[in-house]
């Protein structure tokens, strides 16, 4: 009996060390080069998604090795500092200054290859919003998950606008005269400025049907639309808009194609989404030609209808008078309207702000 536990346990001892040869003979699969994934990538080798939802993106995306760090290299555990760059995203991220401008998207991500795959993580933190990227890189193909989060006291609230003189706001007129010329008598400018754009206002706010409402979501994208005069209902207007924070104050609306050429259409008469409606056109990214700032408290908001370089407005006014002022306003109208648009051109007047407060 003891013979045949002895034999047993020899031949145990033998398979285990068999086993163990077998082990040691099968080759470690060798961990991917991070530099091989180095360079850019078409739109149809990129997959993306935006807080969950599947977006295109905008254009081509590189991802390069990070110069910046003196140790980048990690030959034992496969890791290296890589910085990604892409298109705007939509709506597009906060930047520095007041200029609009889509600027492209850089991020500096920690990325790890495995013997299949490269993967990466980065963040961007600021007090405006938080952007975090996660990805990964397989045979041609990168996958980007983005999460992004902005911050703002307007997020969460909606602001209705009413077309009207009660709502109008004349504290950043910032005038260099005193008074207006008018049919032989001087009008204080105040006084001036808001008899000329209260017919031009009302006219809008016919042609949109009622008056304008838009919330700012967390992600910054923009729920916006009209509250008819006709039933009160709110109803959004076509398109995609998002909320552009920016420093000192400002923000814009920015609309996709289709929203920007409903709003040239109905609020300019215009059929073109290359018209004065719209400050600046980045490929299906459309600045619509109004900023926001601060109203006294966090329910309220204005809008001024120009950007803060002062430039728009008096342009799409000149545009708005030919293409609508004789079907939306009398002679007389017409005349002050176009006197308020040599004002604003001649500098001697600024911002006409329309102020909104926020409903339930």
């Amino acid at each position: 009996m003891k013979d045949v536990n002895y034999f047993f346990l020899v031949l145990c001892s033998v398979l285990y060390i068999g086993v163990l040869s077998a082990c040691d003979d099968k080759e470690t699969p060798a961990i991917m080069n991070i530099e091989s994934v180095c360079g850019n990538y078409a739109v149809e080798q990129v997959k993306m998604t935006f807080n969950g939802v599947d977006m295109p993106a905008l254009g081509n995306i590189s991802l390069t090795l990070d110069t910046s760090y003196d140790d980048n290299v990690g030959e034992v555990d496969g890791s290296r500092k890589m910085t990604l760059e892409m298109p705007p995203l939509w709506p597009n991220l906060p930047v520095e200054g007041i200029y609009p401008a889509f600027e492209n998207i850089i991020v500096k991500v920690d990325a790890v290859a495995s013997s299949e795959l490269v993967t990466f993580e980065g963040s961007i933190k600021k007090a405006e919003y938080d952007l975090i990227v996660k990805g990964t890189c397989r045979e041609g193909i990168v996958v980007l998950e983005w999460t992004y989060t902005a911050f703002s006291k307007f997020i969460g609230k909606r602001y209705l606008f009413e077309f009207n003189k009660q709502s109008l706001n004349m504290g950043m007129l910032n005038p260099s005269v005193e008074t207006v010329e008018w049919e032989g008598s001087q009008v204080p400018v105040g006084e001036f400025v808001t008899d000329a754009i209260e017919p031009v206002l009302e006219a809008i706010g016919r042609r949109l049907g009622g008056s304008f409402y838009l919330e700012v979501l967390s992600d910054a994208s923009v729920q916006a639309g009209v509250k008819s005069y006709e039933t009160n209902d709110f109803v959004p207007i076509p398109g995609k808009l998002g909320f552009r924070n920016l420093n000192g104050g400002f923000g814009y609306l920015v609309a996709d194609y289709d929203g920007a050429l409903w709003l040239s259409q109905v609020v300019l008469g215009d059929f073109s989404v290359s018209s004065t409606m719209f400050a600046s056109i980045g490929g299906n990214l459309h600045f619509v030609p109004v900023f926001f700032v601060d109203g006294r408290s966090a329910n309220e908001l204005r809008i001024a209808f120009d950007t803060p370089l002062g430039t728009s407005f008096c342009r799409f006014l000149f545009q708005w008078l030919e293409n609508l002022g004789e079907i939306e306003l009398s002679v007389e109208e017409i005349e002050k309207a176009h006197r308020l648009a040599l004002l604003l051109q001649d500098k001697k007047i600024k911002y006409i702000h329309l102020l909104g407060a926020v409903i339930e």
